[in-house]
């Protein structure tokens, strides 16, 4: 039950400049590295973005060019869960399941350019002058967008224990599959202002979709084409606080995705009730979408398999009513889904024939006294078919901290915070895959996490020190995330922030 200290690296980058008025550009660089409490458990991500916008008076484009980087080691959680328990021995002398690599890399590339016509209109600036200001009424849109998204699962040594099946001959695992997406939408937008008796924006777009499947089986490396060509349209209202609404409908044309639709919307505004303001949303949509290529077809060294899975229909309700002025929110839904893919207890893909319904709402109630705040966070779900697709009927979040200005100039802040979860049979994962699926063994939640922090920020530096999973040192209990996985004991944590700019 001892402090841990554990070196992780976390590098951001921002920059960002500007040519003229017109032109801006910029960059982002992320890093993170974390060795991992536990036998074969470190993670490395890096992301970085190069981006820039132009706006003239009739031509406006945005472009972004992003890539992700994900790699971890896959150690399949703990042998013994008695050693967690209290902690018996060293974390990194605990025994561990597996020894695997997987790597998952997304890259993108996005323009978006648009062209616009419109009006010029006076607007009076004091009582002796007036300027000109453009008004867009109509504006052409398209964008283009490439997404490549890709996997790698990679053992030294094939694992025959772990793992129910090894169906190559080779004494390692390789297994690597991509995604590769291109996305070409044109639109036509008539916005808000060009009616000003009943203003509302209007869109009408089409879009197509090309998307190519690799998947390497040991030595066998095979492609599969597919495209699709749906169009939309979209009512909207954007301006003002009063009443603010948007409808979208899309349907699938030609195509593996042909007869796929999505209607989608949401209404809401900003109200007075005596010196209260309130703010009423309501959402829903209707859809049904076609199982991916991957969810149905997929070849590797330890899982196989090839489906014809049915549409999925979703139906969705919900609303947000809120009262600002009293940190008050409250969040209610119901959604229904028809046909739901899951992945069963030996970690391959099923389609349940039924209906599952979830029921979900979301308190939110702050409270400050003084220089004392508390966040309260509660959440109660229901699932009508809990071993298809399991929920923790409550979870709770809430921090309690102290928050003073010292000195003038530097903002200090002091709290504690907990999450808690109640007991619920949680999907277990499978690294070959990267996906979760059923299990009904094994009992994880009723075990509250608790930290303890500290926050300082002067001028352009923010620096914390946080007492990660605090309760350990005198609480015990199974604290595992997910089956065969715990969380990191009790570890101190602190980082610093520094801006190079005003």
């Amino acid at each position: 039950g001892g402090t841990t200290y554990r070196a992780e690296d976390h590098i951001k980058f921002l920059f960002t400049g500007n040519v003229n008025k017109k032109l801006n550009f910029g960059t982002t660089l992320d890093y993170i590295y974390a060795v991992g409490e536990y036998n074969n458990q470190s993670v490395m991500r890096f992301s970085g973005s190069l981006f820039g916008t132009y706006n003239g008076k009739h031509y406006t484009s945005t472009g972004i060019l992003s890539t992700n980087n994900l790699s971890n080691f896959e150690n399949g959680g703990t042998v013994d869960s008695t050693q967690i328990n209290p902690l018996a021995v060293a974390t990194k002398d605990i025994a561990t399941r597996l020894l695997g690599y997987s790597n998952y890399k997304e890259s993108q590339i996005f323009y978006n350019q648009q062209y616009s016509v419109g009006f010029e209109k006076e607007v009076r600036v004091n009582e002796d002058s007036v300027r000109m200001e453009y008004v867009p009424v109509t504006r052409f849109a398209h964008t283009i967008k490439f997404d490549d998204v890709r996997k790698r699962y990679f053992e030294p040594t094939a694992d025959s224990i772990f793992y129910k099946n090894t169906y190559f001959p080779r004494k390692f695992t390789n297994d690597s599959s991509a995604l590769q997406t291109l996305t070409n939408t044109f639109s036509i937008s008539l916005v808000e202002e060009f009616n000003k008796y009943m203003p509302f924006g209007l869109t009408a777009f089409v879009e197509n979709e090309i998307q190519k499947y690799t998947f390497n089986r040991d030595t066998l490396l095979g492609n599969m084409y597919q495209s699709t060509t749906k169009i939309g349209g979209v009512l909207s209202k954007q301006r003002g606080t009063s009443f603010k609404y948007n409808v979208l409908g899309e349907l699938g044309l030609v195509g593996y995705k042909a007869g796929n639709f999505n209607l989608a919307g949401n209404m809401g505004g900003f109200f007075k009730l005596w010196k209260d303001s309130i703010i009423l949303v309501a959402n829903g949509f209707v859809r049904s979408d076609n199982p991916s290529y991957f969810l149905q077809h997929y070849e590797s060294n330890h899982f196989k398999w090839n489906k014809n899975f049915a549409d999925i229909y979703k139906t969705h309700v919900g609303g947000t009513f809120s009262l600002p002025k009293r940190l008050f929110s409250m969040n209610i839904s119901v959604e229904n889904i028809t046909k739901y893919i899951y992945f069963n207890s030996n970690a391959l893909p099923t389609q349940f024939s039924g209906n599952i319904q979830v029921l979900a709402a979301n308190f939110k109630q702050d409270f400050h006294v003084g220089k004392f705040g508390l966040e309260n966070n509660v959440v109660y779900q229901v699932s009508s078919q809990p071993a298809i697709l399991p929920l923790p009927n409550l979870t709770l979040y809430h921090n309690l901290y102290y928050d003073d200005l010292w000195f003038k100039v530097l903002s200090m802040q002091i709290g504690v915070n907990v999450r808690y979860h109640s007991a619920y049979y949680a999907p277990s994962y499978m690294p070959a895959t990267g996906q979760f699926y059923s299990q009904s063994k094994i009992l994880i939640g009723n075990y509250p996490l608790m930290n303890a922090y500290l926050n300082f920020h002067l001028k352009r530096t923010r620096f914390f020190l946080e007492y990660y999973h605090v309760n350990h040192l005198f609480m015990k209990g199974a604290y595992y995330s997910m089956p065969d996985y715990p969380l990191d004991p009790t570890i101190m944590k602190m980082g610093v922030s520094w801006n190079f700019y005003d």
